[in-house]
């Protein structure tokens, strides 16, 4: 890692811990210590603050391709490309998230995830996707917003995998309405893509030793889930799927096949 990367690091580290800790105590778990009743009381916009503000300390530049409608809709569903999907999503929805539950296990900050109301999923357990439905359907119940990526996992390319449904069943049952979002890297993704097979700290290093990092989001409008869920679900993975394909033929097109933003 060049000095310079490195001397990026060496400053972002530390105000992203103090930034995190700072948000999480101040805006959710001393309000929580002071709440009356049986129920917990989250607090999504204060989850949003910290992912608009962690973006700019991370360098990350938001390119919108269209503008947000004025409706958010109540599960918002997005392709998974890396980390900075969380940040770029947060920035305009103020939501908890469907996560993956080995970070309930990381030391401090997976407690620190389930008390800000975020629902944990193992993938490839079918107990725990249908708890994890259950806990979707209490964030809508509570009047919460819910960020999901369907897909399970992160995947760099264009090809998305199968979106599944558990998230439309969920809005299907309750009358929530369901919006979509397609997000992309730029210039190139393949050179920012995230790799499953590797630790989250080395990456998340190297995320933060970039000067900027350029993040495209679309937004789709919201809408009701008629119909079976997982056609619906089906429908907005060949959508976002084609999204991400023409882009990639934008970029083929432009000079030196590809190095501009969509």
């Amino acid at each position: 890692m060049k000095l310079s990367s490195l001397l990026r690091v060496a400053y972002r580290a530390p105000v992203a811990l103090c930034l995190t800790l700072y948000l999480h105590y101040s805006g959710i778990r001393i309000p929580q210590w002071f709440q009356r009743g049986p129920s917990k009381r989250y607090h999504p916009p204060t989850i949003s603050r910290w992912g608009r503000l962690l973006g700019k300390v991370m360098g990350v530049r938001i390119h919108k391709v269209n503008e947000q409608p004025m409706e958010m809709g109540d599960v918002v569903v997005a392709n998974h490309m890396g980390f900075l999907d969380v940040l770029v999503l947060l920035t305009f929805f103020p939501s908890v998230f469907i996560i993956k539950h080995e970070m309930r296990k990381v030391p401090f900050f997976g407690k620190c995830l389930e008390h800000q109301g975020h629902v944990f999923v193992k993938r490839g357990d079918s107990t725990s996707r249908r708890a994890a439905g259950q806990g979707l359907v209490h964030v809508l119940e509570r009047g919460d917003r819910i960020i999901v990526f369907p897909e399970g996992q992160a995947s760099p390319g264009a090809a998305r995998l199968p979106f599944k449904p558990f998230s439309f069943v969920a809005a299907s049952r309750l009358g929530k309405t369901v919006q979509g979002c397609v997000i992309d890297y730029l210039p190139d993704r393949d050179a920012l893509k995230w790799d499953n097979r590797r630790a989250m700290l080395p990456q998340l290093i190297e995320l933060a030793g970039r000067k900027h990092t350029d993040v495209s989001i679309e937004f789709f409008p919201p809408e009701g889930v008629t119909g079976d869920p997982a056609e619906m679900a089906e429908r907005y993975k060949d959508t976002i799927q084609a999204r991400l394909e023409e882009h990639d033929l934008q970029r083929a097109e432009l000079p030196g096949g590809g190095s501009g933003a969509v």
